[in-house]
């Protein structure tokens, strides 16, 4: 396919990994950031997490009833509230639509499968880059504090083995060799273990990425706001974005604009993403203090991650429109959690954190063509952007080249259903 000019606008890590995708096959490709510095969203403090076996829609059978308990619960790892808007009330009909055992496992088996298409696109970026991000790759240790049934586990190793993941379960005793700064007060029933998942800083990335990008090319301009599109005379077209003061035209345009995906394109279609807010601690730690790989509680569902010298916590989920204010308390959960496994933190030098995470009802990211010519999405990746960056690039750029795709990419179309202008 000959070179074409392509504006990516976003500069996460879905923004970043797409622009070097795309910049690696000939294309002349400027990238727009909103922010003063790239990975200044989500991609800024996530769970660093680039994990295939813990990809799982929210969309699941029992979640309504979850979430409907949940308005009374002000700890609940889940919290909802109604925030007056009909984008968040057709989304959450959407989302109580989707909670199903057969539509679970379908979108399911969709992110697990783009997950693992990334896990190898990543191993090829960092290869031709180098980048460094703190990677650590001694797999995610699920822990569980109460034992769960035989046949539930044995359920659970043949689905992610079935999916191509090396994942173990582990007596109480193998556990506490893996993780030896477990406090000895805490009972650990036993843990599963999966090998070829891994961990590593997103922000770390996507920086070191964009700054080998630029140095042989890339032209990337931040502090730029696009705020709306220049079709062509039939209104078919996408020809131009534009800010208050500059305009870029391109042959092609991809939107990795994250939760403010569904506002920017609300005049030309219905894209339901809508921001679901996740809270991270960030401390310093000497190596040897407390966890020592990437670990999830059962219980408290706390994801921890070593990162270097620094260990992040993350967790929490609330439906609450754009709220972006750090609460505190919502914090210190995290902190408490991860006490009652470790010991506790030191109180200096804690980074905390408060980021919306651009989520679809069910949990399949949208990645391809628009009903608008030359306008293409890469967006809606929840919880899971880190891990499924590589391949989400992948995916779109092999969509653009209109060539086969290593997955299917009708799973990730926008529903044709939206298809008609809002």
């Amino acid at each position: 396919m000959h070179a074409r000019k392509i504006v990516v606008i976003g500069a996460g890590v879905i923004g970043v990994t797409t622009a070097h995708v795309l910049r690696a096959e000939g294309h002349d490709v400027t990238l727009l950031e909103a922010s003063p510095a790239a990975a200044s969203g989500t991609s800024l403090a996530n769970g660093g997490y680039l994990s295939a076996a813990f990809c799982a829609p929210w969309a699941m059978p029992g979640l309504p009833m979850q979430a409907c308990t949940a308005l009374f619960n002000r700890q609940a790892p889940f919290r909802w509230r109604p925030d007056g808007s009909l984008s968040q009330l057709r989304w959450l009909r959407d989302l109580w639509a989707h909670c199903n055992a057969a539509d679970f496992s379908t979108h399911r088996q969709r992110m697990v499968r783009l997950a693992l298409l990334s896990r190898v696109c990543l191993q090829d970026v960092v290869a031709q880059t180098g980048v460094s991000f703190d990677f650590q790759s001694s797999g995610v240790l699920q822990i569980f504090r109460q034992s769960p049934p035989s046949q539930i586990v044995e359920k659970r190793l043949q689905e992610l083995q079935a999916f191509g993941c090396d994942a173990h379960w582990y007596e109480p005793h193998l556990v506490r060799a893996m993780e030896p700064g477990l406090s000895h007060s805490v009972r650990i029933a036993g843990g599963l273990h999966v090998r070829d998942d891994a961990s590593g800083d997103c922000e770390r990335f996507v920086q070191g990425l964009l700054a080998w990008n630029q140095a042989r090319g890339l032209l990337f301009e931040s502090n730029v706001r696009v705020d709306s599109l220049e079709l062509d005379a039939r209104g078919e077209r996408l020809c131009a974005v534009r800010s208050r003061s500059q305009r870029w035209q391109a042959d092609a345009f991809v939107f990795a604009t994250g939760v403010d995906t569904a506002r920017l394109l609300r005049p030309y279609m219905r894209v339901p993403i809508v921001p679901v807010k996740g809270y991270s601690v960030t401390v310093s730690l000497a190596h040897r203090d407390g966890t020592q790989g990437a670990v999830i509680d059962d219980t408290s569902k706390l994801a921890i991650a070593r990162l270097g010298q620094r260990v992040r916590l993350t967790g929490m989920a609330e439906v609450v429109g754009h709220d972006r204010y750090i609460n505190n308390a919502r914090c210190q959960q995290l902190v408490h959690h991860y006490a009652s496994l470790y010991g506790p933190l030191p109180e200096e030098g804690r980074q905390l954190w408060a980021g919306l995470r651009p989520m679809t009802p069910d949990g399949t990211p949208i990645i391809g063509a628009t009903p608008v010519q030359g306008l293409y999405l890469n967006a809606g990746h929840g919880t899971y952007g880190w891990t499924l960056a590589c391949g989400s690039a992948q995916l779109l750029a092999d969509v653009i080249a209109q060539r086969p795709c290593a997955v299917s990419p009708d799973a990730y179309a926008l529903d044709p259903a939206l298809r008609a202008l809002a």
